[in-house]
């Protein structure tokens, strides 16, 4: 059985995603980042401790491939982990590990909207600036 978060917790968690990536939307390094995005997703079906979560976040930063966005998106997402293991009502193993997989499947979704968007516009500019 899945461990069942509150609405309030829920209602953090994609705020919080949200935000994130709303910030960094328009920077040129945002591209396309689903892959990194999804990898963390999966990783979270098997890990949920903050420690380990928060070296493989920073592994990511520092490699030169994958730096550029994690750059961009690392120290907040690792306060938002950290604030996940500060909060009394998800200490609970089950309720931290569904906290931590929804927080990242919420980013993933917001950032898939956003390329959408990214990708939607640049074609409107495209077909705009045509004779």
């Amino acid at each position: 059985m899945r461990a069942a978060l509150t609405a309030a917790t829920k209602r953090w968690l994609v705020q919080g995603a949200e935000e994130i990536l709303d910030r960094v939307k328009e920077d040129r390094d945002f591209g396309d980042q689903t892959s990194q995005l999804r990898n963390l997703v999966q990783i979270t079906q098997e890990e949920s401790e903050i420690a380990v979560l928060r070296n493989f976040i920073r592994y990511q930063t520092g490699r030169k491939a994958t730096q550029k966005f994690w750059g961009l998106i690392h120290q907040d997402v690792l306060k938002i982990l950290d604030e996940v293991g500060k909060r009394p009502d998800l200490q609970e193993d089950a309720l931290r590990k569904a906290a931590i997989q929804q927080f990242f499947g919420y980013l993933v979704r917001h950032y898939v909207y956003l390329e959408a968007l990214r990708k939607a516009q640049n074609q409107a500019q495209r077909a705009g600036g045509r004779p």
